[in-house]
């Protein structure tokens, strides 16, 4: 009977090893169709550079800086490269380890019995060596896959927290612009304030109307200067927020915009929830992260098998160096070693049983991921669509306040509208602008929130 060499047999065992099978999500994960309201005009999924959507060309500016000099993703970066790294590595593990080495002989000295001493050379002063070691064979396959799988959940990672860490810088800034709209606002309330308390104050003197009015807008006016100062605290919080975003330190910091009436709320719209998956860098990286528990049930599972492993090598020698490279006496030699466990009272089994334990909990962290995700879109969408109508309903109520107070002032200043009536104008006021004002960040994050609940225009391969 003719024999296969082990050269080809091993390969030909190893396509015969079949994979664990990769666990898929339950057709239910993934509907087919998004419920929530969908704006047929606008763009299909965000674009990578999703922030310049808002049309605020400070913002734009603002994110470069951050892309360029958070700390956060200087070490995302060099996580990215350790990953890549290790994935050579994984690479060169596939292949044979080869070990080259050259000679020059052996020299010795002699010593007779009158103590005279003799030195020389063997007749084959130089040889060239060359051996490798093949280990593991079987389970080499697997521990790739699960190196690749790694490596794609990293990059998945990183991914994502540099579309969270942008993200927040955007969400900072409209922060930052809705206190100073908040600080303007309030500075507002203030000369409201006192203009009704100096009012009040004449009416009291004039002897038409009690003390309790004065005092009681008294306590109102400082209330609004109370607010004031606080706005002015957080403008700075806020700044301080946004400098650490941009790896600065507050002093010196600061961004020329003072309102968020300036920004547009754009639109965009989510493509079939299928493409979700490829385009969300945490779904992305859960699923890697399954992969690689499947490649872990495969490394255990070669534990059955025999453990091949193959060494071998080839010397040359001569007694030149010109003839070691034209006419080499040559020796070539190959081994090959298989070792079997026999009893282990079922340890292989019971870690078989771990792993693909370890595989199915993977499986449902993914499914968790993907449902959530879902989710998370039809929340938002349905968001947007409501804030956008209470945005219209804000707008209208803040024009009817405005106008409520002006007739309010002029009517106590004349006499005909008591002092609580004025009192309660002026409260909604301020109240109804602050709605108005909040709306607005509301949309402004709600959109944001969707561009990263659809990846930022990410999507797997990227890098």
């Amino acid at each position: 009977m003719k024999r296969i060499p082990l050269l080809v047999f091993v390969p030909l065992y190893l396509s015969g090893c079949a994979l664990t099978d990769l666990p898929e999500l339950s057709f239910t994960d993934v509907p087919q169709m998004w419920q929530g309201p969908v704006i047929e005009e606008a763009e299909v999924w965000p674009e990578t550079d999703w922030w310049n959507a808002f049309n605020d060309e400070e913002l734009s500016e603002l994110i470069a800086t951050v892309q360029e000099n958070n700390l956060d993703l200087e070490i995302n970066q060099r996580n990215l490269e350790s990953a890549q790294i290790a994935l050579r590595e994984a690479g060169f593990n596939l292949l044979p380890i080869p070990v080259v080495s050259l000679g020059t002989g052996a020299n010795y000295i002699e010593t007779d019995i009158n103590g005279v001493e003799t030195s020389g050379s063997t007749d084959v002063p130089f040889e060239l060596g060359a051996s490798f070691a093949y280990n593991d064979i079987l389970s080499r396959p697997a521990n790739y896959d699960r190196a690749v799988a790694d490596y794609d959940s990293r990059v998945a990672q990183v991914a994502d927290v540099a579309l969270n860490t942008l993200g927040t810088a955007a969400s900072t800034y409209f922060q930052l612009l809705l206190t100073r709209d908040k600080i303007e606002a309030s500075n507002q309330n203030v000369e409201n304030a006192e203009a009704i308390y100096r009012i009040a104050q004449a009416r009291v003197d004039a002897g038409v109307a009690v003390p309790i009015e004065a005092l009681q807008q008294q306590i109102a006016l400082e209330r609004e200067r109370n607010n004031l100062r606080g706005f002015i605290q957080s403008d700075l919080a806020t700044r301080a927020s946004l400098a650490l975003l941009t790896g600065q330190t507050v002093q010196g910091f600061d961004v020329t915009g003072q309102t968020l009436q300036d920004i547009d709320v754009p639109s965009v719209q989510p493509g079939l929830p299928s493409e979700l998956l490829v385009r969300r860098p945490d779904l992305v990286q859960a699923e890697a992260d399954l992969r690689s528990a499947r490649a872990s049930v495969d490394i255990v599972k070669t534990d059955l098998f025999p453990q091949i492993s193959l060494t071998g090598g080839i010397n040359a020698s001569s007694a030149s160096l010109s003839d070691l490279v034209s006419d080499p006496d040559t020796f070539l030699t190959i081994n090959a070693n298989l070792i079997q466990t026999l009893l282990d009272n079922g340890q292989r089994f019971r870690n078989i049983d771990q792993a693909t334990l370890a595989m199915e909990n993977s499986l449902y962290s993914y499914r968790r991921s993907v449902i959530g995700a879902f989710n998370e879109v039809e929340v938002l969408l349905s968001n947007i669509q409501l804030l956008a109508a209470q945005g219209i309903v804000a707008f209208q109520n803040l024009e009817a306040a405005e106008e409520s107070f002006r007739i309010a002032q002029v009517r106590y200043q004349e006499g005909v509208a008591d002092f609580q009536t004025v009192l309660t104008a002026q409260n909604t006021l301020f109240s109804t602008r602050n709605s108005y004002l909040d709306n607005k960040l509301l949309q402004l994050n709600a959109m944001v929130g969707l561009f990263q609940a659809m990846g930022g225009g990410w999507q797997a391969g990227d890098i």
